[in-house]
């Protein structure tokens, strides 16, 4: 019995190159890039809901943009929770000490305080007066002092603007290398003064 079954060349030539029947194509992803696809992809997705035609250089250049927000957004976030990192590291001799003597126990404050002021060395006075602050705090069971609180937590517990102010002026000093002089000196004493006196005064 003949072989009655016969290929239309023609007809197959036809399919190969008709883009619908390219099935190899669409499992490879074709030549296109992921960048492509995925501008193609956002085009087609502005295009059908807000019902305008946009080309892809317009979303490639929006793609852009919301990379460059996206980096900025994370840049901020990340000073935010570590301003410390983004702050200058030149530091004077008579600036430098540690962290961890940020105690309020076992310290002569009243010594401490005219030696550096008898030092010139105002940015230690202003960190004494602070911390001695806050020991008149936790005297009084007004705050509970640990090692590990930052300064806008004990902000948050007293709420008065006078220890506010004083916190600030501490903050700036002791972590944004503001330059502590004796006019500044002078006015935490005097916030140091109203607190202790339960004045409310900024």
């Amino acid at each position: 019995m003949p072989d009655t079954l016969q290929i239309d060349t023609l007809q197959l030539s036809a399919f190969q190159s008709d883009p619908q029947y390219d099935y190899d194509r669409e499992l490879m992803g074709g030549s296109k890039s992921l960048m492509e696809w995925i501008t193609e992809v956002i085009g087609e997705w502005i295009s059908e809901t807000f019902d305008v035609v946009v080309s892809s250089e317009f979303v490639s250049s929006l793609l852009v943009v919301l990379g460059l927000l996206v980096i900025a957004f994370f840049a901020w976030f990340w000073w935010y929770k570590r301003p410390k990192m983004f702050m200058k590291g030149e530091k004077d001799d008579d600036w430098d000490y540690d962290v961890e003597e940020d105690t309020i126990y076992g310290v002569n404050f009243e010594a401490g305080i005219a030696r550096a002021l008898e030092n010139q060395d105002y940015r230690q006075a202003v960190r004494l007066v602070y911390l001695q602050t806050l020991k008149y705090l936790e005297d009084e069971g007004r705050i509970e002092w640990q090692l590990s609180r930052t300064p806008s937590q004990y902000v948050r517990q007293v709420n008065t603007p006078a220890f506010t102010s004083l916190s600030r002026h501490f903050i700036n000093v002791r972590y944004g290398n503001f330059i502590a002089t004796l006019d500044l000196y002078e006015q935490i004493k005097v916030l140091q003064d109203e607190i202790m006196k339960g004045g409310v005064r900024a």
